[in-house]
């Protein structure tokens, strides 16, 4: 298949009772695989990607106290049709290489790390980079790329962590957030 460009769009939900459940809402059609929407449940705490034409795929952690993001840790747990991955993170990494995650799914070796400012990127150990997401700070919208090489699994995949608290792929996104939730009293919104 040959890659194509897409846009998820940030949804602020309108009703009060999915202001209460919904922390996170993105959507936009994805080429081929038609209509996407990523969201972030509050009741449960979960992070679920809708698509027709992608596999099921989802990120949960059983810290229930925090709100947003979905935390990446080795409680992380995160589906892929019925496959779970383990995931990790070298959090003491200084470059944004080493601080990436790294995603085993199956036989697959991936790692979603930062590569450049407010861009981040799904990349296969053996097929290279697969999926390409601009994230400007004061958009409301998140660019995607899909290379050649992605497949449905691979798409799925870069979605639904954009319901995962992303902050520590690097180090200033980690301090900077670190110094937030301080000053928040402890009331970490990441």
């Amino acid at each position: 298949m040959s890659g194509f460009a897409f846009d998820l769009v940030r949804h602020t939900p309108v009703r009060p009772s999915r202001q209460r459940t919904t922390s996170l809402s993105l959507t936009g059609t994805a080429g081929p695989y038609g209509e996407v929407a990523v969201t972030v449940g509050t009741v449960p705490r979960v992070a679920t990607l809708a698509a027709p034409g992608l596999p099921d795929c989802s990120v949960t952690h059983p810290d229930n106290t925090r709100q947003g993001l979905i935390a990446v840790d080795g409680h992380t747990r995160l589906t892929l049709g019925e496959l779970t991955a383990t995931i990790g993170q070298n959090r003491r990494s200084l470059g944004k290489k080493g601080r990436g995650f790294s995603i085993r799914l199956g036989e697959r070796d991936y790692a979603y790390l930062s590569v450049a400012t407010a861009e981040e990127e799904l990349r296969d150990e053996a097929r290279g980079p697969l999926v390409r997401l601009r994230i400007p700070l004061a958009s409301s919208k998140v660019a995607v790329t899909v290379m050649p090489e992605a497949d449905a699994a691979d798409l799925a995949l870069a979605l639904v962590l954009q319901g995962a608290d992303r902050t520590s792929l690097t180090v200033t996104q980690a301090a900077v957030s670190g110094v937030m939730a301080f000053l928040q009293n402890g009331k970490d919104e990441a």
